[in-house]
């Protein structure tokens, strides 16, 4: 079968020993047999090594430090919480807002600190918070690092994480410009609503090679005259993202699915995410089956004048 190796931070990997090549979070694949039980090691730059063995038992316990993602072809195995080879403390930024001090520090795993009057907030943040900017905004603490996005309330509570390429702060909006897949220059173009403690997204649009873009949030969605192919092409993700986020996906669809929608979504079922395949009209959708397992179920979708008229699991 295919087992597709990635990792969070650019690693060498070594099969039974033997150097394999590099993994970083574009996915490398090869052909193994589980049977095979091949010692698998992910070495980093600055850290320890993930190591296990690839058998049949890691369809149903991932290593640890690894997330296993179960395709219809095989597996991906994404390394990702590296053992820290360095455990001294070092702070990495710090703030303070009335009588809300916040820390972010590395003593092993980089670490989110939030002393208040009412108590103290503890939070570990992925490896690419070693560089980090802090900003108090109406109520929330939003981190940035080079690459990614942290939004959390000031108990603690972690309420968006992403990779994003740029973003902004409103009155009461965060909007926000996140990397979809480089292999085919799309990004989405996102926006979240603060208030209360909570972060709620209102609306996703995807733009492909800075020239068109579809809307999800209800407005009218412009194309230009000869971007029909570039449309299709973007619609099926369109199409799984709204349904995930609850944006208005009936505009995607044809007269006769339109009648279809509610029965539509109870097909598609609960999903956390969608990923890009190679063919833009087959999109994978997450599901959590356990702690760091997860399953990716494929759906085709047919599209003719502009709708989509058909979505059938692959």
């Amino acid at each position: 079968m295919k087992v597709y190796f990635l990792s969070s931070t650019p690693c060498i990997l070594t099969l039974n020993g033997a150097y394999f090549g590099l993994t970083d979070t574009f996915e490398r694949f090869v052909e193994l047999s589980p049977a095979d039980n091949l010692f698998v090691q992910f070495t980093p730059e600055n850290g320890l090594p993930i190591q296990f063995f690839l058998n049949e038992n890691i369809r149903f316990h991932p290593p640890k430090g690894c997330e296993i993602y179960l395709l219809k072809n095989g597996l991906a195995v994404y390394a990702k919480d590296f053992p820290p080879s360095d455990l001294t403390l070092k702070t990495i930024a710090q703030e303070r807002e009335d009588k809300t001090l916040v820390t972010v520090f590395r003593q092993g795993e980089i670490q989110l600190s939030i002393e208040r009057s009412d108590g103290f907030y503890l939070a570990t943040l992925p490896p690419s918070f070693e560089q980090t900017t802090i900003t108090f905004h109406k109520g929330f603490l939003i981190l940035n690092s080079p690459t990614e996005l942290a939004v959390f309330n000031l108990k603690g509570d972690l309420l968006l994480l992403e990779k994003v390429n740029e973003f902004h702060l409103e009155e009461n909006m965060l909007v926000a410009t996140l990397p979809l897949s480089d292999r085919l220059l799309r990004t989405a173009e996102c926006q979240w609503r603060l208030e209360q403690d909570t972060l709620t997204q209102t609306a996703f649009s995807i733009t492909q090679r800075a020239t068109f873009e579809l809307g999800l949030d209800g407005n009218k969605s412009e194309f230009s005259p000869t971007s029909e192919n570039v449309r299709d092409e973007i619609l099926p993700y369109a199409f799984f993202e709204s349904v995930l986020i609850g944006a208005d996906y009936t505009q995607f669809l044809n007269d006769e699915l339109k009648e279809k929608a509610n029965a539509l979504k109870n097909f598609l079922g609960d999903f956390s995410s969608v990923v890009l395949t190679k063919n833009p009209c087959v999109c994978g959708l997450v599901r959590k089956k356990s702690e760091r397992l997860f399953e990716v179920d494929e759906y085709v979708v047919e599209i003719k004048d502009g709708k989509i008229v058909d979505i059938r699991s692959e």
